[in-house]
């Protein structure tokens, strides 16, 4: 339970220290006297998100602690796994919010994440608010409190879990079914891509040794014609003759004139010259005969190899690349070729889950509408102790297509008035009736969970009188088992509480202070005449107050 909360600078608040004890709880007070600021404070405590607009003018941060004790195992345990020692059955958090904007919390000194006091919050307290109504007014929260009363949320999560497998199957189906066109003309794309690749037999050092073999056929190339054309001009050709040929007719011409003494050396010469260059000749043929060069071989080279350039420039910088989407390429083709059979074994297992989840959605129906009988007949009994004593409560389920609730929605269906069928919450409850409900259903829920404090902010609103005793009465039936704290402008709930608590606005200096103040004896009597009274106080108002105050410690009996 809520033991204490320590206020500082929050809005209007300057300092606050209040004490709670167990059972009833009220807080009184003129309205604008600051008793949200309270229930935003605790909000604070539990991880709600605070502005730096709550921070009272002129201070540099706020400050809230909220101790709480008989900490439920599930609080512990979250702690626990979050790395926080065990504390003696006493926790207290702590909220620090700056002028800046900057926000910081603590748990038993330890700094915690804001996550965390949300995750632990929701099992340590309870707040219904006036904006709560609201989830009467909407058809589509219904489900979740007869699920609540039913205990069926694990039954609920067991199925959305079922529906979100069925989502995702039904969601692969749609990618393997979509783009038909689209799929034939990436198969014909994709099946000239590898018949290209293959066509030109790569492997990873083709281009290297091919690049090599250029470069040697080219010298060959070049040798061949350069050798080929000294041999034309030493030997000669069929109509044209050689060096050689030339210098024999000039040795075969000075021959003639040996017995001359001046030219015989010279005819030598020219003799041994013809010899030496035949030799010469000679020479070079062999050469150029061991030269191997084939130019068609040199011609397919020069084309493999700007095969290869081609291939890269579309489908990668190098031959490995290109090999590498020649595979990518055949992977895609694969799958897509299995698609058909991947989309019938998808199918059919979806086919098997859609039976599975649609069954699983007709037993949660089944349990459903059996904890809505028993939920309306609770609620109804709960009105009768809250001046609804006609109030008939019925729900109405349609059956829908498969979804994340079911296959049947479900709306609340009320008449307050005898003899008026069920209708729609929203065109038949004002908003007195609808606080009761909430109430009522609140009640009907309080042993449905483990939180030890419940606070009703304003639960009284629209009703006064008869009816506000008897919602006293079933918050004073409530906090016989856990803390209920109620801020109230009821003076028949004040008067049944246990503790009551004074929230009080006054100035001083120019600027406004709210003070928390507990009341006993004569301080409380005047406060609860002062609530039902107008301006003045009177002394029949005073006993009136005595006499409900006294009315209010009659124990419990419904």
């Amino acid at each position: 339970m809520l033991c204490q909360l320590y206020i500082e600078n929050l809005a209007v608040i300057e300092k606050a220290a209040i004490d709670f004890s167990s059972g009833l709880t009220v807080f009184t007070g003129e309205t604008g006297a600051g008793k949200s600021i309270v229930i935003d404070a605790i909000n604070a405590c539990l991880g709600q998100r605070v502005g730096r607009e709550t921070v009272r003018t002129g201070a540099k941060k706020a400050l809230v602690i909220a101790s709480f004790s008989d900490i439920p195992e599930k609080v512990s345990e979250l702690l626990r796994e979050n790395g926080y020692p065990d504390e003696e059955d006493t926790l207290v958090i702590q909220r620090e919010i700056s002028a800046d904007g900057g926000s910081t919390a603590r748990i038993c000194g330890r700094p915690a994440t804001i996550g965390l006091l949300r995750e632990i919050g929701q099992y340590l307290l309870n707040i219904h608010g006036q904006h709560d109504n609201q989830i009467l007014l909407s058809a589509e929260r219904h489900l979740s409190i007869i699920d609540a009363f039913g205990d069926l949320e694990p039954m609920a999560e067991a199925y959305r879990a079922e529906f979100e497998k069925l989502r995702g199957l039904l969601r692969k189906m749609k990618l393997l079914s979509v783009g038909e066109d689209e799929k034939r003309r990436r198969v014909e794309l994709l099946t000239y891509e590898i018949e290209e690749i293959e066509k030109a037999k790569l492997s990873p050092r083709l281009e290297e040794l091919l690049t090599e073999k250029s470069r040697r056929m080219r010298e060959s190339a070049k040798a061949t014609e350069a050798l080929g054309e000294a041999c034309r001009a030493l030997e000669g050709e069929e109509d044209m003759p050689g060096a050689c040929d030339l210098l024999s007719d000039a040795a075969g011409a000075l021959e003639t004139l040996k017995e001359f003494q001046d030219f015989a050396p010279r005819a030598e010469a020219l003799e041994n010259l013809r010899l030496e260059l035949s030799e010469i000749a000679s020479g070079l043929s062999e050469s150029l005969q061991s030269i191997e060069y084939d130019r068609s071989e040199a011609d397919a080279v020069e084309r493999r190899l700007r095969q290869i350039t081609r291939l890269k420039s579309r489908y990668g910088g190098s031959v490995e690349e290109v090999l590498a989407h020649c595979k990518k390429a055949k992977d895609e083709l694969e799958s897509i070729s299995s698609q058909k059979e991947n989309l019938a074994a998808v199918t059919k297992e979806a086919r098997a889950q859609k039976e599975k989840t649609a069954a699983l959605a007709s037993e949660l129906t089944e349990a459903r509408i059996d904890a809505a009988v028993r939920f309306a007949h609770t609620i109804e009994e709960e009105a009768r102790s809250l001046e609804m004593p006609n109030l008939r409560v019925e729900t109405s389920f349609a059956p829908c297509k498969l979804c994340s609730i079911g296959n049947h929605s479900a709306e609340l269906l009320l008449s307050a008035n005898l003899g008026e069928p069920p209708r729609p919450i929203a065109k038949i409850a004002s908003g007195g009736e609808l606080s009761r409900i909430m109430l009522a259903i609140k009640s009907a829920l309080a042993d449905k969970d483990n939180i030890g404090t419940l606070i009703f902010d304003e639960i009284d609103t629209g009703v006064s009188g008869k009816a506000a005793q008897k919602i006293g009465r079933k918050l004073q039936k409530i906090a016989s088992h856990r803390q209920v704290i109620c801020v109230t402008h009821s003076a028949q709930i004040a008067a049944l509480a246990d503790q009551q608590l004074l929230i009080r606005k006054l100035t001083s200096d120019g600027r406004t202070y709210t003070e928390v103040l507990p009341l006993e004896g004569e301080e409380r009597v005047r406060e609860v005449a002062r609530i039902f009274s107008t301006d003045h106080v009177t002394d029949l108002m005073l006993r009136t107050a005595r006499s409900m105050l006294e009315e209010g410690k009659r124990p419990v009996t419904e």
